[in-house]
């Protein structure tokens, strides 16, 4: 059976009009699934009987199983284990933060594009998600809020608080999974379905080029991560294989005219390693490359994890790198990744075992 939250609006709309019935019920269906908040008492009365009977008979609906959670004792991130129906495994990271709760969702299991830095990448590609999938990774989070106040509590959120921002730097590259993540985001915009602001959504690319413009072709108004990490052409092809397929001039250049044509901004991520991409050079490289797009970058020292050598950069290096970006007028943050203690950090997630 087809899991109903693998369904686009168009895609409800077309089986309302296929099955015979009334569009004035696209409104109640969406609604009744996705927002806890709905009255479904009075939204059930107001579908008709054989409409809920074939949603029943040809769809299924419960969220994804969390096989395993563990919530971080440093800044109280939760990481979830998830097992989909066909036993595979996915993980994703609920994050608290200020009047809000960002969600780190995964698109893929495993990934194919072997970034060395990266956890994820050791695992090679076993699959796409569906958009169901890829929504129901929400939907169980959602869930998860719901049934434990207590946690809301003590991170000073109200009760009724619910994943408000989502961003797609889970396990996975997603634009090597387009048309499930094109379906999934229309659901999650969808004033009937997660009604999450686009622009509390954001889509992060190791530089997949032909994803890249096709996202950009549908006008969703998400936010797009650029990871570049290394601005050298050659050493980003060595730990970065993508690059031999799309080279960053390329895809910067593309950039540069999303941006004036499209009036679109863009986040560049940087992963920061001692001795590989630290330097005050690597930083005028970098400087010298985003010259022209309006961008913001942000830092993140690595995340290291058992499998590998490389190492987190020293502080001063750290700092010195990010204050060649500012004087070269280039909004630059350093963002220290939530979870670490419990392996949910930025280039962390990965099934070792089942």
């Amino acid at each position: 059976m087809e899991n109903f939250y693998s369904l686009s609006p168009d895609k409800i709309r077309g089986l309302l009009e296929k099955q015979g019935f009334s569009q004035v019920h696209f409104k109640a269906v969406y609604q009744y699934f996705y927002q806890d908040n709905a009255d479904r008492d009075k939204l059930l009365q107001n579908l008709p009987k054989e409409l809920i009977r074939h949603l029943e008979s040809e769809y299924t609906f419960a969220p994804i199983a969390i096989a395993k959670e563990l919530q971080s004792k440093y800044d109280s991130s939760v990481k979830f284990l998830l097992r989909l129906a066909d036993g595979e495994l996915v993980e994703s990271v609920l994050m608290p933060e200020r009047a809000r709760i960002t969600l780190c969702i995964s698109s893929q299991v495993g990934c194919r594009q072997a970034c060395s830095f990266c956890h994820t990448g050791r695992m090679g590609l076993k699959r796409n998600l569906s958009a169901g999938e890829i929504v129901g990774q929400i939907v169980t989070a959602n869930q998860w809020l719901k049934d434990h106040p207590p946690w809301l509590q003590a991170v000073r959120l109200t009760e009724s608080q619910r994943v408000s921002n989502v961003v797609f730097m889970g396990m996975g590259e997603p634009l090597d999974n387009v048309p499930e993540l094109v379906d999934a985001l229309k659901i999650m915009v969808s004033p009937q379905g997660l009604s999450l602001a686009p622009r509390r959504i954001t889509v992060s690319t190791a530089g997949h080029l032909d994803g890249l413009k096709k996202l950009v072709s549908e006008n969703l108004g998400v936010g797009i991560a650029l990871s570049l990490h290394i601005p050298d052409a050659k050493e980003r092809s060595r730990i970065m294989p993508i690059n031999r397929r799309y080279p960053l001039e390329e895809v910067l250049t593309y950039l540069r005219d999303a941006q004036t044509t499209k009036n679109r901004h863009f986040l560049i991520q940087y992963t920061v390693i001692a001795g590989v991409n630290d330097s005050l050079a690597h930083a005028e490289k970098l400087a010298h490359l985003l010259k022209g797009i309006k961008v913001k970058v942000n830092l993140i020292p690595l995340n290291s994890f058992d499998a590998t050598s490389f190492k987190q950069p020293d502080p001063d290096d750290l700092y010195a790198f990010q204050g060649l970006l500012l004087r070269s007028g280039i909004r630059s943050m350093i963002r220290f990744s939530k979870g670490q203690d419990i392996d949910a950090a930025c280039g962390q997630l990965a099934i070792t075992s089942q």
